[in-house]
């Protein structure tokens, strides 16, 4: 079940039939938009929607998206992960041979593209490096985990979602971020706290996707009234 809030108010709901958030995000806001006319200029979203395709569609709409990604926290609260010389973030890039050089000076040359595409229909280009002359290298174990004796370090690199991920932790280490990040926890999560465990509404009553997305849908006005009820007793 996805929720679409501001001041604790549920602005929309939707219930998808996915295993995790990430491919919820853009059915979710597309009936946002059809239910509410017009998409709010700022989404706030934690790390499990931060994907290539989340960003790009959010970005095609002209929304700001504060959408944590999934190295955001290790971003902020783990420097030994962030300076790690094995991290391939770290590692320097020759933008004219289009290499990269790994902590030993090893070369890792591009070698291909792939591509892939979701089940939404997104389409994803990778970009492949290969190192030369890891057999032998002191730093095999730290790099990487293959019993292989000759095998070689693989580097995938996704140039598009890694600009995205880079402009995304500027805009949620920003005051205005900052900001929308601690409301977010608050905003969001209190209304299904409160759904839960106040209301004991654990489970539904109902069968099948659309009985199920009526329903919530009743608990989600239940919900709002009650708030304005409160509202207009202060």
């Amino acid at each position: 079940m996805q929720a679409g809030t501001e001041g604790q108010f549920i602005l929309d709901v939707t219930c998808h039939q996915r295993p995790g958030d990430t491919a919820c995000m853009v059915p979710h806001l597309e009936h946002a938009e059809g239910t509410m006319g017009h998409l709010p200029s700022e989404v706030v979203a934690d790390a499990g929607y931060g994907s290539e395709q989340n960003y790009a569609w959010l970005e095609e709409r002209g929304c700001d998206a504060y959408v944590k990604h999934n190295e955001f926290f290790r971003e902020c609260r783990n420097s030994r992960w962030r300076e790690d010389p094995m991290r391939p973030a770290n590692w320097a890039y020759d933008g004219e041979a289009d290499a990269y050089a790994c902590p030993e000076g090893h070369t890792l040359s591009f070698r291909r593209e792939e591509a892939t595409r979701t089940d939404l229909g997104c389409e994803s280009t990778t970009r492949v490096y290969v190192g030369e002359g890891c057999p032998a290298c002191p730093l095999r174990g730290r790099c990487f985990r293959s019993k292989d004796p000759g095998a070689v370090r693989v580097l995938r690199v996704n140039p598009t979602l890694d600009a995205f991920k880079g402009r995304t932790s500027e805009m949620l280490h920003a005051e205005r971020g900052s900001m929308l990040r601690r409301r977010r926890s608050v905003d969001v999560e209190t209304i299904f706290g409160d759904i839960k465990r106040n209301w004991g509404f654990r489970r539904f009553l109902l069968r099948g996707l659309e009985k199920v997305d009526h329903e919530m849908r009743m608990v989600a006005m239940g919900h709002n009234i009650r708030k304005m009820a409160y509202a207009l007793a202060v």
